[in-house]
């Protein structure tokens, strides 16, 4: 039975088979569930004793914890409040300070539960002589704490009893036990923790709050009452700076007050203390307070009237700001209390009061002798400014009573108390405002508006009516040369207009006033598309239906610009509109009704006589931007309208573009048919540059629009611009394959055509297209391959510098192809490739036998240099890997490994190269460093590439480099690579020539007869290790090599094995068939032309150093007799195969 029945069985009751069980099996009764928990764990939560006893009994670990809550059997025990269950496993030994992943105890989770007969048990067990009553949580809390938390007064006692109990004790966040309990309005546990020795009155939590503090927050004011009795200190400020005092005053607590203020203990209260927002307690008392509270303060003989916080508010400001008449008036009647005290932005307690306050705060104020109704603050502002803003009419009739108050105050700003009742719409303070004797009704700002510009502004309709109604100007203008209509208009408020184009006081209305932009009324109308604003000011007598803005717009050209449709409508059907009026841009109506694809206002615009080939400043006719913006429909009606005979639809812009053109660039299929029908327009027209609509077509446009064309008569597909291109070339630089297939389809097509830099067709779809467009031109019949521009590049130049690897495979399978063809910088497209560092491009052109490696540019550099100076290794490597020649020089002699010394780090080593592991090894470098400069140069070095070839400045390669250490190491490592497979180290030593030439690997499948460097015949070798036993054997001449320890012998390969020795016989009887030879052994004709072209006139050498490039670039077990006597047998070269059957008989 696993854990989890047997768990189950408990949790359901069924005891008899859990005991069944352990009896039989005592030794799984420590056992745990995939969460850590044990039997007994589970038992001790049911609670039944005699399953617990058992379980003790056999073996049980009572201190084993769970997995996730870290609990014991005695916290299981406590926390299920299993009292019986707890004190026989106290009495069994469980270890009751354990602690859980929180830290807690079983005392902790006693206490916090309230289970006082548990914590009896865990306190009086005579089994319990170490229990750490003071044992602290994660967070620092005590059993003690948790009593005092949750305000058990009964369990509090219990601790208090026990000896070692800390009364003091602190959590990690600095509470006390007495802090926990005032914090949460415990007054029993406090009053009982008050009367204990030890307890700091004084200490302070994290919020910085003493008991005393928490006390006042609670309202207990007893305990308040205790404390400062006891000592506690009243003037302690908590994090926010507030003291006792501060916080009852907030709170509104009067007895509280009354105890800080009056007791005996209190004569250091510090009663004018600021709090971190400068506030005293009085002025907190006026800002949240009642009047009994400001009266006890103000009855205390420190407290200071005229304290002021850091804005300089007084407790009057805050009073008349935020508290009642009945605060107001205890503080007037204070001997020190200063009426005329200003605030930093100027406020008085009269602005405070008229911005915030009632009525009668107002007039308590204004009663008093020193009050200064004049007062202004910063930006100017009187008390009746505010109140005319924010306040009723009884507020400002109560200033206006007042001898003093200037109704035509101004603020800074120029705002009189009009501008502001009117501009917020207080319709009965406008009303009796304008009832003052001296109110100038039309005082402007400094922005020159009136009270009647604001009104307007916030469309506040009722006080435009007072306004208009007591002598408001109409006419007069702002800074902007705006008058009220303007405004009104501009807005849409219809209602508005109506107000002042009707009422009775208006007949001197100008209506077609114009402001700085020369803008009337009608203008905003027609601009904000307001069609029942337009009607309203047309039906006044003398609204100029034709008056021109400074930028000489109508309010019909405004309507068109702004695709107003009705209102066009309707200005079109007034007397004296001029259809072909031109604004600054050079638009007339029809021009601006085409662009916002106005058909109707278009339709109608023509059959009233506009003008359909008038340009605009562009040059664009209507024709040409409805073509522009593709609008079909509109089209329509320019090309087929019966008043339109006159139409010049072959006319240019000023990019020198017919209508054509533009839908050709920009246009739809539709839009080229609906021209192309029309009997006018011309096909060949040209632009400056030379472009027909078929050139621009097939570079913007699409198959469609391309077919179209081709399938018109007049279509001229040779046709070429400017510079020499033609319809094909700008396909093949910008189109699609299908524009590309259409054109090839045409008889007319000149594949072949040239542009003034010599580029046909083919250049640019390689350069710039894919490889389905090179494809299309490539089945062409009169397409040249090798065609070069002026600078001499083919189209496999322009693939090679642009890395398109697809075209370049492409290109690389056509009959005739010239991979080797050099442009004028002496470039073919391997150097280009390489040069740009086209990886991919590079591979598939080394994999062409035809493919020259050594071929020297301009600056005599060949695929390689390039490769080293671009710092490549990946391309590099595949180059050397291919046989190029390692000490090539360029034009300042510089081989491969003097342009290597220069580069600090080479990348991209596409594939892995394991001799550069072996490079670092030998260095002794880390294979980080794989990469870097002096490894190359090693790489480079071991492949042939000479470090003693001096330069044109008689500089080697070793005297570029500064480290002497690397150097010498350089020069060892090169000494001593194997002299067959040049990647690993030479170990093996001939004897007695000495000569250690071969490494493990080449020496286990070769017998050696003559040392290959000095010819010497071979006793035996030294430092061979066998393959299977590890244990050094020795080789004698032409006999296998034999392991001393397991005396097997290494396979002799004696009779398959081709040596050097036989290659030089072999060479002497080839002729001139070693280049067919070389081919059927797998050299690449490069190769063989490298090899022909550095041994000139000596054929025997030429066959040799082609057996020799054979033997060395394949692995042992590929350079056998039968693979040598099978290729000359296919290449019939009967008299070497006879030489070679005689050397090995």
């Amino acid at each position: 039975m696993d854990v989890d029945k047997i768990i189950s069985k408990i949790q359901n009751g069924d005891f008899k088979d859990v005991k069944r069980f352990i009896k039989k099996n005592p030794d799984q009764v420590n056992n745990r569930n995939s969460k850590g928990v044990t039997v007994l764990m589970v038992a001790c939560e049911q609670g039944n004793k005699e399953l617990i006893t058992l379980l003790t009994e056999s073996g049980a670990d009572l201190n084993i914890s769970d997995e996730d809550k870290k609990w014991t059997a005695l916290h299981y025990a406590v926390e299920k409040h299993k009292t019986d269950v707890v004190a026989f496993l106290v009495s069994s030994g469980a270890n009751v300070n354990k602690q859980d992943s929180g830290g807690n105890t079983p005392l902790h989770l006693a206490v916090k539960k309230n289970y006082e007969d548990v914590v009896k048990v865990l306190l009086n067990s005579k089994e319990n002589n170490n229990l750490q009553v003071n044992q602290q949580n994660e967070l620092g809390w005590t059993a003690l704490h948790f009593a005092c938390r949750y305000g058990s007064k009964d369990v509090v006692e219990l601790l208090l009893k026990h000896k070692d109990t800390d009364v003091k004790a602190e959590t990690k966040q600095g509470s006390t036990p007495l802090q926990l309990a005032s914090a949460h309005r415990h007054k029993e546990v406090v009053d009982f923790l008050q009367q204990q020795n030890g307890i700091n009155a004084n200490k302070v939590d994290e919020e910085g709050d003493t008991p005393l503090h928490l006390a006042v927050q609670n309202h207990r004011t007893d305990s308040v009452a205790f404390l400062v009795s006891s000592g506690a200190n009243v003037n302690k400020q908590d994090s926010w700076g507030d003291t006792p005092l501060h916080l009852a005053v907030w709170n509104n607590y009067e007895d509280v007050v009354k105890v800080l203020l009056n007791s005996k203990e209190n004569n250091n209260l510090q009663v004018n203390q600021k709090n971190n927002f400068s506030a005293t307690a009085l002025h907190v008392a006026c800002q949240y307070g009642s009047k009994d509270v400001v009266e006890l303060l103000l009855q205390h003989k420190d407290t200071d009237v005229k304290a002021v916080m850091e804005d300089g508010s007084t407790a009057l400001h805050l009073a008349c700001r935020y508290g009642s008449k009945d605060v107001v008036e205890l503080l007037l009647q204070h001997k020190d209390t200063d009426v005329k005290a200003v605030m930093e932005d100027g406020s008085t307690a009269l602005h405070l009061a008229c911005r915030y306050g009632s009525k009668d705060v107002v007039e308590l104020l204004l009663q008093h002798k020193d009050t200064d109704v004049k007062a202004v603050m910063e930006d100017g502002s009187t008390a009746l400014h505010l109140a005319c803003r924010y306040r009723s009419k009884d507020v400002v009739e109560l200033l206006l009573q007042h001898k003093d108050t200037d109704v035509n105050a101004v603020t800074n700003h120029g705002y009189t108390p009009l501008h502001l009742a009117s501009s917020h719409g207080r319709t009965e303070v406008v009303d009796f405002l304008l009832k003052q004797k001296g109110m100038d009704v039309n005082k402007v700002n400094l922005k020159g508006d009136t009270p009647l510009h604001l009104a307007v502004q916030k469309h506040k309709i009722d006080v435009v009516a007072f306004l208009v109604s007591s002598g408001g100007n109409v006419n007069k203008q702002d800074s902007g040369g705006n008058t009220p209509l303007h405004l009104a208009v501009k807005n849409k408020y219809e209602d508005v207009v109506k107000v002042l184009l009707n009422s009775k006081e208006n007949n001197n209305l100008q209506v077609n006033q114009q402001n700085e932009l020369g803008w009337t009324a009608l203008h905003f109308a027609c601009r904000y598309g307001s069609k029942d604003v337009v009607e309203l000011l047309l039906q006044q007598n003398g609204t100029d239906v034709k008056a021109e803005t400074k930028q000489g717009s109508t309010p019909l050209q405004l309507a068109s610009a702004h695709r107003h449709k009705e209102v066009v409508d309707f200005l079109q059907q007034q007397n004296g509109i001029n259809a072909n009026k031109v604004d600054e841009e050079g638009d007339t109506p029809l021009h601006l009704a085409v662009q916002n694809h106005r058909t109707d206002s278009v339709a109608f615009l023509v059959s009233s006589g506009a003008n359909v080939n008038k340009q605009d400043s562009w040059g664009d006719t209507p024709l040409h931007l409805a073509v522009w913006n593709n609008y079909e429909d509109v089209v329509k009606v320019l090309l087929n309208s019966k008043e339109n005979n006159n139409l010049q639809v072959n006319q240019k812009n000023n990019f020198s573009a017919t209508a054509l053109h533009v839908a050709c660039q920009y246009g739809s299929k539709d839009v080229v048919e609906l021209l192309l029908q029309h009997k006018d327009t011309d096909v060949k027209a040209v632009m400056e540059d030379g472009s027909t609509a078929l050139h621009l077509a097939c570079r913007y446009g699409s198959k469609d629009v391309v077919e179209l064309l081709l399938q018109h008569k007049d279509t001229d597909v040779k046709a070429v611009m400017e510079d020499g291109w033609t319809a094909l070339h700008l396909a093949c630089r910008y189109g699609s394959k299908d524009v590309v297939e259409l054109l090839l389809q045409h008889k007319d097509t000149d594949v072949k055509a040239v542009m003034e830099d010599g580029s046909t067709a083919l250049h640019l779809a390689c350069r710039y297209r894919s490889k389905d467009v090179v494809e299309l031109l490539l089945q062409h019949k009169d397409t040249d391959v090798n065609a070069v521009t002026k600078q001499g590049n083919t189209p496999l130049h322009l693939a090679s510098t642009r890395e398109r690897t697809e075209v370049v495979e492409l290109l690389l399978k056509q009959k005739g192809i010239d991979i080797n063809k050099v442009n004028l910088e002496g470039d073919t497209p391997l150097h280009l490739a390489v040069r740009n560092q086209h990886y991919d491009v590079v591979a598939s052109m080394l994999a062409q036998d035809s493919v020259k490696l050594d071929i020297e540019n301009d600056d005599k550099r060949t695929p390689l240099l390039e490769a080293v100076y671009a710092a490549h290794i990946g391309i590099v490597h595949e180059i050397i890997t291919c046989g190029a020649k390692m000490n090539a020089v360029d034009k300042d002699g510089n081989n491969c490994l003097h342009i290597a010394a220069e580069k600090e780090e080479f990348h991209s080593e596409v594939k892995r190269i394991p001799i550069l592991d072996e490079c670092c090894r030998e260095l002794q470098l880390d294979k980080d460093r794989r990469l870097s400069e002096i490894v190359v140069l090693s790489y480079l070095a071991s492949h042939g590439a000479s470090l003693y070839h001096r330069n044109d400045e008689k500089v080697t390669p070793l005297d570029c480099i500064e480290n002497q250490h690397l150097k010498e190491k350089l020069k060892t490592f090169l000494q001593s690579l194997c002299w067959w497979c040049q990647e690993k180290k030479a170990t093996v030593t001939l004897h007695p020539c000495r000569h250690t030439i071969c490494c493990q690997n080449c020496c286990s499948q070769m017998t050696f007869k003559q040392c290959p460097i000095c010819r010497q015949h071979i006793r035996s070798i030294s430092g061979f290790v066998c393959p299977k036993s590890e244990e050094k054997a020795v080789q004698t001449v032409a006999e296998s090599v034999e392991c001393p320890k397991c005396k097997e012998k290494v396979e002799s390969f004696e009779s398959v094995m081709v040596e050097e020795k036989h290659l030089h016989r072999v060479s002497q009887k080839l002729a001139g068939k070693w280049q067919p030879l070389g081919r059927e052994l797998g050299i690449r004709q490069y190769e063989l032309d490298n090899i022909k072209e550095n041994n000139p006139l000596n054929v025997e050498e030429q066959g040799f150093q082609m057996l020799l490039r054979w033997w060395r670039g394949n692995d042992p077990e590929k350079r056998t007799l039968q693979i040598l006597k099978a290729a000359l047998e296919r290449t019939e070269c009967q008299d070497a195969l006879e030489c070679l059957s005689s050397e090995f008989n």
